[in-house]
């Protein structure tokens, strides 16, 4: 939820950063692709962590951090301030929904994996809807940054929540495991120099090995492909409806909070799907809803067409998230499933931050989003081949059976 309403926040914020700090659209653009490539490597960071601290004490961390400068941005008064601390921000953050994410699929049986972790994910939809919230009733009439302190304060109810709950049981049975597995390993470290290491954690080499390499590439591609496209929608969205379309920030701030809705509901749709079936038919059934609904709704002048195919879209586009998640982390075994999925969100993160910057190109070389916006679903289809080609899908299967 946290990440959620941060990115929606900013989306909802340009217009006035541009205003405040009297800066360019480009220069501001600049910053923010710098921050996303610092976070990026942050994504790395926090997994990797858990692999070594715990999922439930990584996320503590992460989320208090968090909180920490979320508050720190409502006191900023220039755009250095903003900038430096709004980066940091992020760079704590940027393991919030991998961490969260690991502790959930490890936690929950094969048959309610995808659906659970859809639900958890969906309050990502609902962050985007308390970032609507905090648009028409703090923004509007406050400023922009007081709407800060509402994910500071729920980044430390969650805080609160997490320390209620037991570590991942995965993890633990891992660790356990690998303490047992290390010590008879010293017995023959001699004649296997480096086995010790081997066994208490991963290496990023280990992710590309035989029996482990495929995997780890697929997880790549889907990551990349489904980042790439909503950085290109989630970022420009309001800002167009303002642009292109002259909508208020009340009126667009409305239409957010109903489009993060349509983003969660569609995530139930599709984890139920997944595990009804497979995680490919719940992508598919995601992208084409994306793809039939985006089309019109790039392309639409009046308001009713916006509202109507904006949020079909959102639920197509939204709601494959969950079983992106579900799916990369099942492509990765328990002892290297936080440097799995460290490595494939920091590589698929620094692809998506050069996404933003290109869609404002293709803005001024266009005179509008709408292009970028349509090459969205190009992108979708690529994916939707590649996953066909690759068939791997661990949809039912115990996270035991799926590792090596």
């Amino acid at each position: 939820m946290l990440d959620g309403i941060v990115i929606a926040l900013y989306a909802l914020i340009v217009p006035y950063l541009l205003e405040d700090f009297s800066i360019s659209l480009d220069s501001l653009t600049a910053a923010v692709t710098l921050t996303g490539f610092l976070s990026a490597f942050a994504a790395y960071f926090w997994p990797w962590l858990a692999d070594r601290i715990g999922r439930r004490m990584a996320f503590i961390v992460n989320v208090a951090l968090s909180a920490v400068f979320l508050a720190l941005i409502v006191v900023s008064e220039s755009w250095i301030f903003f900038i430096i601390v709004y980066t940091i921000m992020r760079i704590t953050i940027a393991g919030e929904w991998a961490v969260g994410s690991l502790l959930t699929v490890e936690t929950w049986p094969a048959k309610h994996r995808a659906k659970i972790l859809s639900a958890a994910r969906s309050l990502y939809g609902y962050g985007v809807v308390i970032a609507g919230l905090a648009g028409t009733f703090i923004i509007a009439p406050y400023g922009w940054r007081w709407a800060f302190l509402v994910p500071a304060i729920i980044g430390l109810l969650a805080i609160y929540v997490r320390l209620l709950c037991p570590e991942s049981p995965a993890w633990v049975r891992q660790r356990d495991q690998q303490t047992a597995a290390a010590a008879q390993g010293r017995i023959v470290a001699a004649a296997k120099p480096g086995i010790v290491e081997r066994i208490r954690g991963a290496s990023i080499g280990q992710l590309f090995e035989s029996g482990q390499g495929k995997r780890t590439f697929v997880a790549l591609f889907v990551a990349a492909t489904a980042t790439m496209s909503w950085y290109t929608l989630g970022y420009w969205a309001p800002f167009f409806l303002k642009e292109t379309h002259g909508w208020s920030t009340s009126e667009y701030s409305t239409w957010y909070i109903w489009w993060g809705v349509a983003g969660a509901l569609g995530y139930y749709l599709m984890g139920w799907i997944a595990d009804r079936w497979s995680r490919f038919r719940a992508m598919l059934t995601g992208n084409l809803i994306f793809i039939v609904t985006i089309i019109p709704w790039a392309l639409a002048t009046d308001t009713v067409s916006l509202w109507v195919f904006g949020l079909l879209s959102n639920f197509g586009l939204i709601g494959v998230w969950g079983t992106v998640m579900t799916y990369t982390a099942e492509l990765f075994p328990t002892r290297m499933r936080g440097t799995g999925m460290g490595v494939t969100w920091t590589i698929s993160g620094l692809l998506g931050i050069g996404v933003p910057y290109a869609a404002l190109w293709v803005r001024d070389a266009t005179g509008s989003f709408t292009a970028a916006f349509l090459l969205i679903p190009v992108l979708l289809v690529i994916q939707m081949i590649g996953l066909f080609i690759a068939r791997v899908d661990y949809a039912g299967r115990t996270l035991d059976a799926i590792a090596t």
